[in-house]
């Protein structure tokens, strides 16, 4: 009864403080790439709708599926695009995979481990901000994970094949969600047969072709995967094709660093420093080395003891999350393209599990002194995890709730300039969107006008190759048309205002009518 208080007063936490202020920061240029689809393939604006089936969109980007638009599908039918109908949900399900964390650990190692999970998942601010404005996306991949690991441990466990078409299931949509997913299909693979070889050999034996037939369907899956959609993903350009191994090492483990105490995400959303990080950068490689320790004692000394020994299985557990977190991590060193703290997410939730296997552990070691001193030592550090947790936490919380200045990518002027634009759309031929982090929002947050005029065409604008005469002649020949920018001092692709401003001064003062003028965000009607 108490145990299932804290783990509801948690998820409530979670809820409440990742909810509040719920339009700030502004909806962001990835945040809304799904929302097209979403909406169908009936506007004349065609933006990340990358691939269709039978009418229907099916690839947002090369790398990420069509399956949150179809989620939200229904729900943009019945409430509408808005801030609310995009983030509630997000968060919700975010709750949901925090909740399939705490169960998976409840079963695995007990009640009182899964309420201490349920207090740190809870309070992480990294977990909560992300979730809050799904730019990963990462809700999904995390919900898809967490139920592919109940379903993986239900057939260890329970030996039923409906588990394992469970598990082939959450795998395959977690895959076409986004392919970065493949690399938690790798990790679990290969920490399956790490540890639980024998167990899985075993049920093979006496379950056959009830076994086979689904991990058929998911080596189908798979291969079909690679061919259609890895392979090609493969060829997408990363920021520096040339960096050493040794390098992107180092590069990965300082994202890393950064995004699990906090500070990545929040100055990339606030544009400050945050002035109170967590203690989990610090702590985690102390984590690690730890895990490491109780799993080379489970492969050298624990099979000497009995299989149903408490310390030999909180070993294989160990050890079990430890070859997940490892192998997700050369998943991303070797991923080019992965260098946003979006991607780091990808490890959720196996650092704070890795942690709770080593307080369990604590608790298992014979003598009664050591096992004390060990579990004193953990709950110290989780304990000050804690309290920097939710020192974090609210100083994002009170960034959400007070009307301070964001990065301009995830500027609140976005409402009212789209509400501007949409006023403005019927009259005019055209919208042009002239910066990368404008375009989405504008089309999400407009009306049917503004969805069958729109052009996002920012790469024109930062192209070396285009002038602004030719952009002129392009965009702006003998038309009405709106165009949306960045203010200098937030643009963020270069030369892009400075681009549009060369253009409306050769135009003349006579044919340019502010529609809005903000500190970060301008949008003005065009006449030629």
């Amino acid at each position: 009864m108490v145990a299932g208080a804290i783990v509801a007063l948690s998820t409530l936490f979670f809820l409440l403080a990742n909810g509040a202020g719920l339009s700030d920061p502004g909806l962001q240029y990835d945040e809304l790439l799904f929302v097209n689809a979403a909406l169908g393939n009936t506007h004349a604006y065609h933006g990340f709708i990358y691939s269709e089936a039978l009418g229907f969109p099916t690839m947002l980007m090369p790398y990420i599926g069509a399956l949150k638009a179809w989620i939200y599908t229904p729900i943009f039918s019945v409430f509408g695009v808005s801030v609310d109908s995009i983030r509630v949900p997000a968060l919700l399900l975010a709750a949901l995979a925090l909740m399939f964390a705490v169960l998976l650990v409840q079963r695995l190692l007990g009640t009182w481990a899964a309420v201490a999970l349920a207090v740190l998942l809870a309070t992480d601010p990294v977990y909560g901000a992300v979730s809050r404005a799904d730019w990963g996306p990462v809700v999904l991949s995390a919900l898809l994970r967490m139920t592919a690991l109940l379903c993986y441990f239900g057939f260890l466990r329970r030996h039923s094949v409906r588990y394992l078409w469970l598990l082939v299931a959450a795998l395959s949509l977690g895959l076409f969600n986004k392919l970065d997913y493949g690399w938690f299909i790798a990790a679990l693979i290969v920490a399956a047969l790490v540890t639980h070889h024998r167990e899985l050999l075993e049920i093979t034996r006496r379950r056959t072709a009830a076994v086979l037939l689904p991990l058929g369907v998911l080596a189908a899956v798979l291969v079909a995967a690679f061919v259609v959609l890895i392979l090609p993903a493969m060829q997408l350009p990363t920021t520096d094709p040339s960096v050493s191994l040794g390098t992107r090492i180092s590069e990965v483990e300082n994202l890393f660093r950064i995004t699990v105490n906090g500070t990545a995400v929040y100055q990339y959303v606030t544009g400050s420093i945050l002035d109170h990080s967590t203690l989990m950068g610090w702590l985690f490689p102390w984590i690690l080395v730890a895990s490491a320790l109780v799993a080379a004692w489970g492969f050298i000394w624990g099979r000497r003891r009995e299989s149903s020994d408490p310390l030999r299985e909180i070993a294989s557990m160990t050890t079990f999350f430890l070859v997940l977190f490892v192998v997700i991590v050369i998943g991303i060193v070797t991923t080019r393209q992965a260098t946003g703290p979006q991607h780091i997410m990808l490890l959720w939730p196996l650092p704070f599990v890795l942690a709770i296997c080593l307080l369990v552990t604590a608790t298992r070691i014979p003598g009664r002194a050591a096992s004390r001193t060990a579990v004193a030592v953990l709950v110290g550090a989780l304990a000050a995890l804690l309290v920097t947790q939710v020192r974090a936490t609210v100083a994002y919380v009170h960034a959400y709730r007070n009307d301070r200045n964001w990065s301009s990518i995830w500027s609140p002027e976005i409402y009212p300039a789209a509400r501007a634009v949409a006023r403005a759309a019927p009259q005019v031929d055209g919208i042009v969107t002239a910066d990368w982090g404008l375009g989405t929002q504008i089309f999400a947050l407009g009306n049917e006008a503004v969805r069958d005029r729109l052009n996002d065409e920012w790469s024109d604008f930062t192209s070396p190759t285009a002038t602004a005469s030719t952009l002129q002649r392009q965009w702006f020949q003998g038309r009405r048309i709106i165009i949306v920018y960045h203010a200098q001092s937030a643009q963020i692709m270069p030369s892009t205002s400075q681009r549009v401003e060369t253009i409306l001064k050769s135009l003349g003062a006579s044919r340019i009518h502010p529609i809005f003028a903000g500190r970060q965000i301008e949008a003005d009607v065009v006449e030629d």
